[in-house]
């Protein structure tokens, strides 16, 4: 990304740049021919066959005297094929000797031409002709693919275009300035996070111009950037003309030009502020949940998705005989061991089906011999952001004093209903009695004693 912040080469120079390695090519080309034989390189290659563009020498008549290895790879031809013959049998062009006639001997031209490959196709060069006068007039052509070097145009042109819109359009905080700290790119969260007016106004101006109340600290910052170092800074804190304080994460690093020199700097800024504040106010409610669970007198417990506890109180460790950090950490198959496998089972899937638990009793046994029964209601814990559930809060309710008080009015109520029965049936044969009594008076045609008998009759 860096590399290509460096100003695109213009096609002028691209041109003069090829013109040169045709001069320097001819010199070679000359220098071949008046040897009579090609000059070698220390380590046994000729001069031609290190060019990394294809190479043809041509004599008066337009026949290939020399090909090079990079012209072969061009065409797909073997040397064989080509040396002692004409130039039209790979020139796609009608006409292809007035290119070389009419380059002047000792200065190179430069022409467009399309040449046939091996397999039939062809490809778009472009060619460099240089005349040489030895005893006969040779030609040297030096030739470049067309459609790779305009591509590399294209891409070093657009490859700026390119850069800008990806910064322009990153979600973070991205500033490049040259070596003068001036702005060369910038994208819309910086100008956002900064308070800044549009990039238009901003492209081009002094960095100290744009934000003029920017501290010292941060100026020697850049300076040191400048000189190669890689700076970063995590909740540094930025106090605003109006008092308020702003926290950023940033890195500040040098970024190089194509020749490897230092180009100028690129700052990469991040407002921690809100962050700051959410894990404040995250820490604030973790001590108020943490202070809940630990001061609570009923037991409350918290596991993750593998049942392991991760929270819990010292009213649940009391009834269980341990401590919080023993519970911590363990599974809940290990602290509740003591029920039965299938009252476990169908607690879990109760609540893995519905979710939560409304009502669940679970007696633990005491060393004396009793049993404390507690009412549990369970619930999930949502990840916010996932809408997973991350863990599970259960609460529980000593309801052992309740179902002591049940039991016994419940015995109380029993005592009740037999006395009340005994009672009924004394009442019912005393009924009797008296309606026996009144019938044997009457039968003697006496008064009757108990009127009141006869009445409810």
């Amino acid at each position: 990304m860096i590399a290509l912040l460096s100003s695109s080469i213009s096609i002028s120079m691209i041109v003069l740049l090829f013109l040169g390695i045709g001069i320097v090519a001819w010199w070679a080309c000359r220098a071949v021919l008046c040897s009579k034989k090609p000059v070698a390189l220390p380590n046994g290659e000729s001069i031609l066959e290190c060019m990394p563009d294809g190479c043809l020498v041509l004599d008066a008549q337009g026949c290939i005297t020399e090909v090079n290895a990079a012209y072969l790879r061009l065409t797909g031809f073997q040397r064989s094929d080509l040396v002692g013959t004409k130039l039209a049998k790979v020139s796609a062009n009608t006409a292809c000797l007035p290119e070389l006639t009419g380059t002047e001997t000792g200065t190179p031209a430069l022409h467009m031409t399309r040449h046939r490959c091996k397999d039939g196709s062809t490809v778009d060069l472009e060619v460099s002709v240089n005349t040489v006068v030895l005893p006969n007039r040779v030609y040297h052509c030096v030739y470049r693919d067309r459609a790779k070097r305009m591509e590399a145009t294209l891409d070093s042109l657009q490859g700026n275009e390119l850069l800008r819109y990806v910064i322009e359009h990153s979600r973070s905080a991205i500033a490049i300035h040259d070596v003068n700290l001036h702005y060369l790119y910038v994208s819309q969260a910086y100008l956002q996070q900064y308070h800044l007016p549009s990039m238009q106004q901003v492209i081009g101006k002094h960095h100290y111009e744009v934000i003029s109340d920017l501290p010292q600290k941060w100026r020697l910052v850049h300076q040191r950037a400048l000189l190669g170092e890689v700076l970063q800074g995590e909740d540094d804190p930025y106090t605003r003309p109006d008092g308020t304080v702003e926290y950023t994460r940033w890195e500040c690093r040098p970024w190089y030009t194509e020749g490897g020199a230092i180009g100028g700097i690129i700052v990469y800024t991040e407002m921690t502020t809100k962050q700051k504040q959410i894990e404040r106010e995250l820490r604030q409610a973790n001590e108020y949940l943490e202070a809940l669970i630990s001061q609570s007198h009923s037991p409350i417990l918290v596991w993750d998705v593998d049942a392991v506890i991760t929270r819990t109180n010292s009213a649940l460790a009391c009834l269980l005989k341990t401590t919080v950090e023993q519970l911590v950490g363990s599974s809940m198959a290990q602290v509740f061991s003591f029920l039965p496998p299938s009252v476990s089972r169908a607690l879990f899937s109760e609540l893995k089906e519905k979710g939560h638990l409304e009502t669940a009793e679970i007696s633990i046994p005491q060393s004396d011999g009793r049993r404390v029964t507690l009412l549990w209601e369970a619930s999930p814990i949502i990840d916010p952001v996932s809408k997973t559930m991350v863990a599970t809060i259960a609460r529980g309710q000593d309801i052992s004093e309740r179902i002591r008080i049940e039991a016994q009015n419940k015995t109380q109520l029993e005592e009740l209903k037999r006395w009340y029965a005994v009672m009924n049936d004394r009442e019912h044969r005393i009924l009797e009695l008296k309606t026996e009594v009144n019938q044997l008076l009457m039968e003697e045609g006496k008064a009757i004693r108990y009127p009141s008998v006869k009445e409810n009759r």
